[in-house]
């Protein structure tokens, strides 16, 4: 976890939530644990349940209600899972800014995104209950136009500003040296791979032979007659199988 300043400023952002139920109907749940959030327009309240008893955000934890800012890549990636609901959070008290979101201390349902294909009508009747608005896009890029017509979240020149160039340099840093890893971990795989093709090939083939190779389907190469042997009318050499 980054050291990252926590700002308490009302903040948007990307997230999902898991369609769930409860004696009054249809619910929302966050995506990773069962939370319910509270609906009629209130606020969800962040808690750690890990040891120290601090309040949420901490920056040595990961705990806090999480987002993204909104951009391309997070637009496509709460649009991507078809067993989740995406929408905007937004998030107010204590926040952890970071380069692709935000951990905040509270949040509640801003609006609900709804996409060809979506179910439109359980999308307005949670709405409704949670008290937010019904954001009806074609695509990821129809996200960001949505929210950049009503100002919400963060631009990443902004995001960088109130970062320091500092924190940007080092998550820059940590991206290539993840990229390193990745590359090294893909050149073994293929060393590897081409190992066991070659060694497999060897052995299909079978052992060495004087009378020919050997393969699959029996033998392949048959050993000529000599000169010698034909002009003294011997038949041919034959390989045993052959």
């Amino acid at each position: 976890m980054t050291d990252a300043p926590l700002i308490p400023a009302p903040l948007y952002g990307l997230r999902t939530w898991r369609p769930a139920a409860d004696e009054d109907g249809e619910a929302l749940a966050a995506s990773c644990q069962d939370t319910r959030w509270p609906d009629g327009g209130a606020w969800l309240e962040a808690t750690c349940e890990g040891p120290g008893g601090h309040a949420a955000p901490d920056a040595g934890c990961r705990c806090g209600v999480h987002a993204w800012h909104p951009s391309r890549a997070s637009a496509r990636r709460v649009l991507g899972s078809r067993f989740e609901l995406p929408g905007i959070v937004e998030a107010t008290g204590a926040i952890e800014l970071q380069d692709d979101g935000f951990r905040a201390q509270r949040a509640r349902p801003f609006a609900l995104v709804v996409t060809p294909g979506r179910n439109a009508a359980r999308a307005r009747r949670l709405a409704r209950r949670y008290h937010a608005e019904v954001a009806e896009v074609d695509d990821a890029d129809g996200l960001l136009a949505w929210c950049r017509e009503r100002g919400l979240g963060l631009d990443p020149a902004t995001v960088e500003e109130l970062l320091g160039p500092e924190y940007a340099a080092r998550r820059t840093l940590d991206r290539r040296r993840v990229r390193r890893r990745n590359l090294v971990r893909v050149g073994v795989v293929a060393a590897i791979g081409t190992a066991l093709v070659g060694f497999g090939a060897a052995f299909a083939g079978g052992p060495p032979s004087p009378h020919g190779v050997y393969g699959r389907t029996g033998w392949v190469v048959c050993p000529q007659q000599s000169a010698a042997d034909r002009e003294a009318g011997r038949p041919a050499p034959v390989p045993p199988d052959c």
